[in-house]
């Protein structure tokens, strides 16, 4: 095989095999550098909230930024609690157990 060939089937290989920066080979685009950052700052954001129980002031605090950052951020991102579930008292389950 000569150096002519050679070149020919490399330059074939790599157009086929080849996946372009704007592309990762399923269709769809990688996501942005605002995105990203975007979701990491709700994830960290939402985070320390249930972490504190929703306290704002403690939150801002953990996060090193202004609690009217914290305030700003959570209305642009649309942030709210998660309801919280109720569990039954420890209690009344062992009177439950104790009954059968």
């Amino acid at each position: 095989m000569n150096e002519a060939q050679t070149k020919t089937m490399k330059t074939e290989s790599q157009a086929n095999g080849k996946v372009s920066r704007k592309d990762n080979g399923t269709g769809e685009k990688p996501p942005s550098l605002r995105s990203l950052r975007v979701e990491a700052e709700i994830y960290a954001i939402s985070k320390t909230l249930e972490y504190t129980g929703w306290n704002r002031r403690r939150a801002a605090q953990l996060l090193s930024i202004s609690y009217r950052g914290i305030l700003y951020k959570i209305r642009q991102h649309n942030l709210t609690p998660r309801p919280r579930v109720q569990e039954e008292p420890m209690g009344e389950m062992l009177k439950a157990d104790s009954q059968s």
